[in-house]
């Protein structure tokens, strides 16, 4: 069988990418080791007649451009903008609403940082629209300076220090920008973290929704979609694609593949460490990861007591920028912290078709949770010890909550790895840091996701535009590979 291009996964960046190419002319093959489309945008039942998005209640937000290219408003993808945010301490509270506040010193800061994420996002589409060269190591010309790499020298801490004279406001922000991840705040180049944003707002019916708009946005344009089969093997000859091959020794025939994978994942799995050259070898090694993101989904008998205006907006728990140092330092160590980053969502009071009638379903998004542990794997123990470490939390500024629990599920670093095949279970990509953002991110010197493979993109988290939007990269990979194969570069 033989495409134009075939793709390697079916989460959002992976139907994205099928979309555009099969809408431009192309023949796509899309590949996904799951059953059902979607990655980590799933909705699932954890306790009966309670169902949740089980890796994450929100998403990067998709630029409003490619919202509209892809059409998934019509096809069903209706998200409710994030509406309100608060921070809860045992003895106080700091609130945030966008629209009774829309000239704050909040607001001005969020608007900087959107302007950033914007210019960057238009800055790896033109690096996508230019055709590759085609001796990816030879003496290249220094690129241009993104707008936002002023943010790589600047920490977080910093930089709120600046912009906000309210200590509870610095603590709500921080704890808004690094909401299930892991870092020092002190550290420069921590306030690149306000450029990776998961306020997408909630979707209705669940993340699942939108892998559902998104499956049918790429079979409308024509693209084919494979389940079930692992992508076993990349054939490539001369540092040149030449197609891949399935679990079941299924060989097909692609001019591009397109890996939605992480870095590590798509060469260190899909390649023999023999057959790459050793610059390519050494650049995956040092890439990064941060894995730091559990989940806790809890089926309650009835809702917590939220104040109306925040109860369908996030819900930082007692966050402070030491308590973030400390529990970064325990994430290096391999423990886990004393009291996790926690951010809770009553995704219900959103969408009530998530839980029965009178019922809750709320989530607990942990950051700063390592996936090796210094003593050893994650045992049942473990697992418990961590539930109830989050459960005392919640308690601590909600109290009540804790008798309200009908059941909860747990999804700690590894169970993220195994289902979603992400390297060490990071939902990132990688780490975000200043030598691994911007044109530093994938391979410097392969711009808009190219690799030094002729004829293998990065469409997924770890390419360039990957901390920068949901599809983002997805998009910007099918530019290049329009844009190469214009140029003549993919035989």
């Amino acid at each position: 069988m033989r495409y134009d291009a075939a793709i390697i996964g079916a989460g959002a960046n992976g139907l994205a990418v099928a979309a555009t190419l099969a809408g431009a002319g192309l023949s796509v093959i899309v590949l996904e080791r799951a059953q059902a489309c979607g990655g980590r945008a799933l909705t699932r039942e954890f306790h009966p007649g309670f169902r949740a998005s089980p890796f994450c209640d929100e998403i990067a937000p998709i630029p409003a451009e490619i919202f509209r290219s892809l059409d998934l408003a019509r096809r069903g993808a209706i998200f409710v903008p994030p509406s309100a945010s608060s921070a809860l301490w045992p003895d106080r509270s700091s609130g945030y609403l966008p629209w009774a506040e829309p000239h704050s010193s909040i607001s001005r800061l969020l608007e900087a940082s959107r302007r950033r994420g914007a210019d960057s996002r238009a800055r790896a589409l033109a690096d996508a629209l230019t055709p590759a060269p085609r001796n990816w190591f030879g003496t290249a010309p220094v690129p241009a300076a993104w707008l936002g790499e002023d943010w790589s020298q600047v920490s977080l801490a910093d930089l709120l220090e600046e912009s906000l004279l309210d200590a509870d406001s610095r603590a709500h922000l921080m704890a808004a920008a690094l909401s299930g991840r892991t870092a020092d705040p002190f550290l420069a180049g921590t306030a690149l973290h306000l450029l990776a944003p998961g306020d997408s707002g909630c979707e209705m019916g669940g993340l699942a929704r939108l892998a559902h708009a998104l499956e049918a946005t790429a079979r409308a344009a024509g693209a084919e979609i494979s389940l079930g089969l692992d992508v076993a093997d990349i054939r490539h000859a001369k540092q040149r694609m030449r197609g891949v091959v399935l679990a079941d020794g299924t060989d097909i025939d692609a001019r591009a593949v397109i890996s939605t994978l992480d870095l590590k994942r798509t060469f260190f799995s899909l390649f023999a460490w023999k057959d790459l050259p050793q610059a390519i070898v050494r650049r995956v090694s040092s890439f990064r990861q941060a894995a730091a993101t559990a989940r806790l989904l809890l089926a309650l008998d009835a809702p917590p007591s939220v104040a109306a205006d925040f109860a369908v907006g996030a819900l930082h728990v007692a966050p402070g920028a030491s308590n973030f140092a400390d529990a970064h330092s325990a994430w290096r160590a391999g423990t886990i912290p004393e009291h996790p980053p926690l951010t809770l969502r009553l995704v219900s009071a959103v969408d009530p078709s998530l839980a029965p009638i009178g019922k809750a379903v709320m989530t607990a998004t942990l950051g700063c949770i390592p996936h090796h542990l210094f003593d050893g794997p994650w045992t049942h123990e473990k697992r418990n010890a961590l539930r109830e470490r989050v459960l005392a939390d919640i308690e601590s500024v909600l109290p009540g909550t804790a008798a309200r629990v009908l059941a909860t599920a747990l999804i700690v670093p590894p169970d993220i790895e195994e289902t979603l095949g992400l390297s060490e279970g990071d939902l990132d990509g990688g780490e975000i840091a200043p030598d691994q953002m911007f044109g530093l991110r994938g391979f410097a010197d392969c711009p808009g996701g190219r690799t030094p493979v002729t004829g293998l993109y990065l469409g997924g988290p770890s390419a360039p535009a990957g901390p920068l939007g949901s599809c983002v990269s997805g998009v910007v990979a099918a530019q290049a590979v329009l844009a190469d194969l214009k140029a003549g570069h993919l035989a």
